[in-house]
């Protein structure tokens, strides 16, 4: 970074005006200005020392800021702290002086000081890897249903739709329950970061309106998430009860295609998983499948995060060929190695690799860790494009025998391609 600039933390006292007025003039318009007061002044969780900000030595003057925003993300049940790197600009006339590389070496640091299992970006494409973001967990996608496949009405359909008040978060805590049992990883709203995404997000460029759907008769519930912007030209669904029945989608839908004429909407975007419940059921009616785009992931300390998963790795062993395995499993990365450490099928330790061979031993490179600690990709399907992925005997041990070398089945075992999903907190 250039020296004539410096990187600091917030405080009770940063002048939210000077914030949003740098960010008026990056993005050119007010939104996300706004957002930051909101966020500054009402999002949970969110510290003034969560912002960075980055100021000219000889004037003080703010040239680039960004946020951490704390999520809590959960693992197969496993909790894990993670940062979300936010609302990134920097003055046009303070680029190309290194102002990126300075706030994301500060970002890390409070990431690794605080304890953060995860950083995390919903950024451009093609520019956060250089600061060790990878794409490991699908986000954003288009799952375009046409509004000619979609009845007009439903005659004498029993389901009644009102807006969701800050009474329902209970059962919307309950669906979100539901929904994180389903998924392999998902976030934890509780009950604050409910009631800010039904009061005050609703002003800003993420507001949505969240819909309780009851059935007349037996009275089942189900709810959907319905932002007023985001990609493309549709009607946005960004979310869904888990187990919404077909019969119960379908009315969604009518209810979505009168939304949809009525606010001049080509066509309803579901941005689901495509293996959600409701995204099968939409592509099943003839909906437009899409390749989601992924959350850029940074791994700060992949020993920390292996051992705070330990619970989930146990029982994927458990439930594999490789149950109640000793001894010990190396990820050898090349420029680090990390050791698992396990007894009769319990992971006792993760620590740093020593220099003594490990005979089972799986080879990758350190920007493919994310992907494949996170179920984004199997190792094989990594290797499609990568070969530097690989159990050791295939390419650095020629004189082992492959079949003797149980690193891939290890590696199948504790890391498998998984379904995950991630709905927006604010």
């Amino acid at each position: 970074m250039d020296n004539n600039y410096t990187v600091c933390r917030g405080d009770s006292g940063l002048n939210i005006r000077e914030l949003k007025a740098l960010y008026k003039s990056v993005f050119n318009n007010e939104d996300v200005g706004e957002l930051a007061d909101v966020f500054f002044h009402h999002l949970p969780d969110l510290k003034p020392d969560n912002w960075l900000i980055a100021r000219e030595n000889n004037s003080n003057a703010m040239a680039a800021a960004c946020v951490l925003v704390p999520w809590t993300w959960e693992m197969e049940g496993v909790t894990l702290k993670v940062g979300e790197q936010g609302l990134v600009g920097t003055l046009e006339k303070h680029r190309k002086k290194g102002l990126m590389a300075g706030l994301n070496k500060a970002f890390r640091q409070i990431l690794l000081d605080d304890g953060y299992h995860l950083g995390a970006i919903q950024g451009i494409p093609g520019f956060y890897h250089n600061f060790g973001y990878y794409y490991s967990v699908p986000m954003e996608n288009h799952i375009d249903a046409p509004l000619h496949i979609i009845p007009d009405e439903l005659s004498d359909s029993p389901w009644a739709f009102t807006l969701a008040s800050l009474e329902d978060i209970p059962f919307l805590m309950e669906e979100d329950s539901k929904y994180r049992n389903y998924f392999s990883i998902s976030v934890n709203r509780d009950a604050p970061v409910w009631e800010y995404l039904l009061s005050k997000s609703r002003n800003t460029e993420y507001g949505s309106e969240f819909f309780i759907m009851a059935h007349a008769q037996s009275g089942k519930k189900f709810y959907f998430r319905a932002p007023g912007k985001g990609f493309g030209n549709g009607l946005i669904i960004s979310e869904t009860s888990v187990d919404i029945s077909p019969e119960a989608f379908l009315a969604l839908l009518v209810f979505c295609k009168k939304l949809a004429l009525s606010r001049k909407k080509p066509h309803i975007r579901l941005n689901l998983h495509n293996d959600s419940p409701a995204g099968r059921m939409a592509l099943a009616m003839g909906a437009k499948n899409s390749r989601p785009y992924a959350w850029q992931i940074n791994i700060p300390d992949k020993i920390a995060f292996l051992r705070q998963i330990g619970p989930v790795l146990e029982k994927r062993l458990a439930q594999s060929n490789c149950k109640g395995f000793s001894g010990v499993f190396r990820l050898e990365m090349f420029a680090e190695n990390v050791d698992l450490i396990w007894i009769g099928g319990v992971l006792e330790d993760v620590r740093p690799g020593d220099v003594e061979d490990c005979p089972l031993t799986f080879c990758l490179t350190q920007d493919l860790f994310p992907a494949l600690a996170l179920g984004h990709r199997t190792w094989r399907e990594l290797q499609h494009t990568r070969p530097d992925i690989f159990p050791a005997s295939q390419y650095v041990r020629p004189n082992a025998f492959l079949a003797q070398d149980q690193s891939a089945l290890m590696t199948d075992a504790l890391f498998p391609g998984t379904t995950s999903w991630v709905y927006e907190k604010y």
